[in-house]
């Protein structure tokens, strides 16, 4: 990639543009889409270093931040959303995402309150000490700084064709969100993938609670494990991701993911050879250098590879006092 912000035609007719954060991820890739309908991928973090690096970006390749007449978010992190409403001020671009998004982009109150509950709860029975529990706050009043209320004027399902592109395919590809969606190019075996796949990290299957409160909270690892799968079966020559680098050895990489899961699933099952653990407890050993920085994504870490494990019926569950303990 070139320096942050200069814009690069990676492939036909596609545009990337590299976005800086204020998040340990580093900077953000979105990419415009030329055509009749000039379509934004992305949008970038709300702070003024990502505006002026997006709008220099645009005028750049040829444009004006008023030519673009469509925007699609890959997912709802405000890394990747952050900027959608004051691109949508600037442009009347008409917006899409996946469903899953909605509540996220339009801050929904009556959801958010219930984000909050969920956390809470989970954090809980999760064993994180009370102390610890502020961050949940912490993080969430971090992370909506950098984004403000906008709106989904459509929603994208899994198999659809992007409408004014009918070359490129949606896919539903959650794990890492539950919104996240990645755009597919029969023509030339292309994907726009968002953080789906990234080459440098493996994607956090993050926990969130699901939209529909009177169902189970989501498996996020083992939805990450079939997404990944069923872009393993597709051609593609070139994945470009919402972070780092272009893929070019999407089936290697993959494959490297899935076996990885199994490692760290596999530490897990020796941490708990000397006696029952909570998950708060396996995350501090599983993440001893990192688990206080960076409790939610830890955290979530531990909790896929716990559903990993009792999927297969390898752990046995006890609650006590609210709070859950695994043992072998």
């Amino acid at each position: 990639m070139d320096r942050i912000g200069t814009p690069k035609e990676v492939t036909r007719g596609i545009y990337h543009i590299e976005i800086p954060t204020p998040f340990p991820v580093g900077p953000v890739n979105v990419y415009l889409l030329e055509g009749d309908f000039l379509t934004l991928i992305d949008t970038g973090p709300l702070t003024k270093e990502a505006w002026q690096t997006l709008s220099q970006g645009i005028m750049q390749i040829g444009y004006e931040l008023s030519d673009i007449r469509q925007i699609v978010l890959t997912h709802h992190h405000v890394d990747h959303c952050g900027l959608l409403e004051r691109v949508r001020q600037s442009s009347g671009a008409h917006t899409l995402a996946h469903s899953k998004a909605v509540p996220y982009v339009e801050a929904n109150e009556e959801f958010m309150a219930y984000h909050a509950r969920f956390f809470y709860e989970l954090y809980t029975e999760s064993g994180v000490p009370e102390e610890s529990l502020i961050i949940i706050d912490k993080f969430h009043n971090r992370t909506m700084s950098f984004s403000e209320r906008s709106q989904i004027d459509d929603c994208l399902k899994h198999g659809q064709t992007l409408p004014h592109f009918p070359e490129w395919q949606v896919f539903y590809t959650p794990g890492h969100s539950q919104s996240q969606i990645s755009l597919y190019r029969a023509e030339d075996c292309v994907m726009i993938a968002g953080d789906h796949i990234i080459k440098h990290i493996s994607s956090n299957a993050f926990i969130e609670p699901p939209q529909d409160q009177s169902a189970n909270r989501p498996l996020t690892l083992v939805q990450y494990r079939t997404a990944l799968e069923m872009c393993a079966d597709k051609e593609i020559d070139i994945i470009l991701s919402g972070h780092g680098e272009p893929i070019t050895n999407h089936r290697e990489l993959i494959l490297q993911r899935l076996q990885k899961n199994w490692i760290r699933t596999d530490a897990l099952l020796r941490l708990m050879k000397d006696g029952e653990k909570t998950a708060y407890e396996l995350t501090t050993l599983l993440f001893p250098h990192v688990y206080q920085k960076e409790l939610p994504l830890t955290l979530s870490e531990t909790l896929g590879h716990i559903d990993l494990l009792q999927i297969l019926h390898q752990l046995e569950v006890k609650r006590r006092d609210g709070v859950l303990y695994y043992s072998l």
